[in-house]
């Protein structure tokens, strides 16, 4: 079990921020009137996941 742990809490990690940049991006595109930043958003939150991810893996090997 201890060798799960870190790799569902990465999994939740990367869910979690993708998730948050695309909400964000919807919000400042509904803000703004713009819908790119709905893409923008979940890029970003992609981005920070995976890198938020891979520390996180990292750390734990």
């Amino acid at each position: 079990m201890r060798a799960v742990a870190p790799v569902l809490a990465a999994g939740a990690t990367f869910a979690v921020t993708t998730l948050a940049g695309l909400f964000a991006g919807l919000w400042l595109g509904d803000r703004m009137r713009a819908p790119i930043f709905a893409a923008a958003g979940l890029f970003v939150g992609l981005a920070l996941g995976g890198y938020s991810a891979y520390r996180l893996l990292m750390r734990s090997i």
